[in-house]
């Protein structure tokens, strides 16, 4: 099985190094072959709303920056794990850049959710299980909470963990209830 790790490089804090070498042992261990991307904001051009990867280009974006890699390694991986800094109850805008990035994998449709918002639907039948881990020194339970609550409204198919020093045991088990592989359905 194959994961991908996402970081980003501008916030390799001493919790981050941790964190990083936490997941990266509990992925080995679990038998994944882990690719391992640090994107900084040199690597990815944000997304210019062109709709050229659903027009021009279906299932691939016209822009040529890491995220061409980034899409690939994605789709052909099970599991897609990215540590996050915290910043005031969000992703790190590099980690967001990713995330939005990832819209040629979504078909340029629109479903209606039952609580009446829209969604577009899957290109594909699976695609990889999806974690994202939140870390930083010194983030308030309210930034925490916003971190989890802005994840699973927009996102859907992810797991959401928190990692602060001296969670490691948490995070080992918490990772270990979840089932790792491709997940049908949205990204």
């Amino acid at each position: 099985m194959k994961a991908l790790l996402i970081s980003d490089q501008e916030y390799q804090t001493k919790t981050y190094q941790v964190l990083n070498d936490l997941t990266s042992t509990f992925l080995k261990q679990k038998g994944f072959e882990t690719e391992m991307l640090e994107l900084g904001a040199e690597n990815l051009t944000f997304c210019k709303g062109c709709f050229g990867c659903w027009i021009k280009k279906p299932g691939e974006c016209v822009i040529n920056d890491q995220m061409t890699q980034i899409n690939r390694s994605y789709m052909n991986s099970d599991l897609v794990v990215y540590l996050s800094p915290i910043i005031f109850g969000q992703f790190s805008p590099n980690i967001k850049n990713t995330m939005d990035r990832r819209i040629p994998n979504i078909l340029p449709f629109f479903e209606t959710r039952p609580d009446g918002s829209t969604m577009h639907p899957p290109r594909y039948d699976t695609y990889p299980q999806q974690i994202i881990i939140g870390y930083g020194d010194m983030v308030s339970e309210e930034d925490k909470q916003l971190f989890i609550d802005v994840t699973k409204k927009h996102r859907t198919n992810i797991e959401v963990l928190i990692y602060q020093e001296a969670a490691e045991n948490i995070i080992e088990e918490t990772l270990d209830k979840i089932e790792l592989g491709r997940v049908g359905g949205m990204i």
